[in-house]
């Protein structure tokens, strides 16, 4: 008999199906992360629901043809049937325009991500951003590299 998830488990595994999804640019598997009454505060303190959000990703996801993303899990709290963690991420995106110009980004952004169950699956609730910190890295010019 298979040993029941951690809590963390689980979140672990739909970090790595968002990890996917955002990877392979598949809009439609990374919304289904995300409860249809997502409360998102971006760092500036303005929140968006889930539609924007994916309106937002989904331009971005049009323009970069490259990126790598990695986080770490600073805190975790688990109140009755919501969970909270706090997360660091790092994400390198890499954008290119006509296929010949090429602007790279990191992304250093520190979150609380709410995660409730819907229909047995955790889903995130509600973001807030503490801090974020874009970089840029340069340009390059040149054929696409992938």
């Amino acid at each position: 008999m298979a040993q029941p998830k951690s809590v963390e488990e689980e979140l672990d595994e739909r970090h790595a199906a968002a990890r996917a999804a955002f990877l392979n640019r598949d809009i439609a598997a990374y919304q289904v992360l995300f409860s249809p009454t997502l409360a998102y505060q971006q760092v500036d303190g303005v929140v968006i629901d889930r539609r924007q959000l994916m309106q937002d990703v989904a331009l971005q996801f049009r323009r970069r043809y490259k990126a790598q993303w990695q986080f770490s899990r600073e805190d975790l709290n688990i109140d009755l049937d919501e969970i909270t963690e706090t997360l660091n991420q790092v994400v390198t995106l890499e954008a290119s325009a006509f296929g010949l110009i090429h602007r790279t980004w990191k992304l250093n952004r520190r979150a609380a991500y709410a995660w409730t169950k819907l229909s047995g699956v955790w889903a995130i609730e509600r973001v807030q951003v503490f801090s974020e910190e874009i970089k840029h890295l340069g340009w390059r010019f040149g054929v696409r590299r992938i």
